[in-house]
């Protein structure tokens, strides 16, 4: 019996042991274990120096070592800023400005400033402000009152451009249209990932476990560092590369070998 009772004790001082020495190897900071640092996060603004794909480089504004990130933001959440040519706007995008109009909703002046603008479950299209034009888009009336105008706000959607280069816009039931100024002042605000640049202002919120790397998420605003040009004429582009191969022939010292097949 003796024995019994001996053999039960080791017994219980083995599993006590092997208890003791598991929950001892589980304690943070352990040697032989992996740290797990806590992420922390940090609000990063800088300059776009690199880009592929969802990872980017960023300079900082304040100096330091580039910050290696992967944007992690749904494309909502991505907000940027900036001023466009004329010629960017196109067909389909919703605009907002103000402008005089007449009872048919033709604009009697250029718009010498507007926006584009991302749609939104709080955008109202429509005019405002349009009390003195109760049969807007109508052709009834007389002479005295076709040429009564007012000053309206537009919000609608560019519907197309006519020949002469005045804008339709859809605003809700009204139609308005009107000529834009060449040198019309264009703010863009826009959820639209593709219309990053590199040297583009970047801001947000990164998590990281180490200095210079990490995760941005949540909310990005970008302030585009250049204005969002109009994409260039196909005839206007053929013309300017006809004329640079005739420069560059002209240029060509008389019989000067172009490679070497034509010594």
């Amino acid at each position: 019996m003796f024995r019994h009772t001996t053999s039960l004790v080791i017994s219980c001082a083995l599993i006590s042991l092997f208890v003791t020495s598991s929950s001892f190897a589980q304690q943070p900071g352990v040697p032989g274990q992996p740290a797990q640092n806590t992420p922390e996060k940090k609000e990063v603004a800088g300059t776009l120096a690199v880009a592929k794909g969802k990872y980017i480089k960023l300079t900082p504004e304040k100096g330091g070592q580039d910050w290696e990130i992967l944007v992690d933001s749904k494309p909502n959440e991505i907000t940027i800023r900036g001023e466009a040519e004329k010629g960017w706007v196109r067909q389909g995008m919703l605009v907002t400005f103000d402008a005089t109009v007449d009872k048919k909703g033709i604009g009697q002046q250029p718009v010498s400033e507007l926006s584009v603008f991302a749609p939104g479950p709080s955008i109202v299209m429509g005019v405002t402000e349009a009390s003195s034009l109760p049969t807007l888009g109508s052709d009834g009336g007389d002479k005295g009152s076709e040429e009564e105008t007012s000053k309206v706000t537009v919000v609608g959607r560019l519907t197309s451009i006519a020949r002469d280069g005045r804008w339709n816009v859809a605003a809700g039931r009204a139609k308005v249209l009107v000529e834009v100024a060449e040198d019309a002042k264009i703010k863009v605000e826009l959820h639209e990932p593709s219309l990053i640049q590199i040297g583009d202002k970047i801001k947000g919120t990164v998590w990281f476990t180490n200095e210079i790397q990490g995760t941005m998420k949540g909310e990005v605003e970008i302030e585009a560092a250049k204005p969002f040009a109009a994409p260039e004429d196909p005839k206007e582009a053929r013309r300017k590369g006809r004329q640079k191969k005739k420069e560059d022939k002209e240029t060509e010292a008389p019989g000067e070998a172009k490679s070497i097949f034509d010594m």
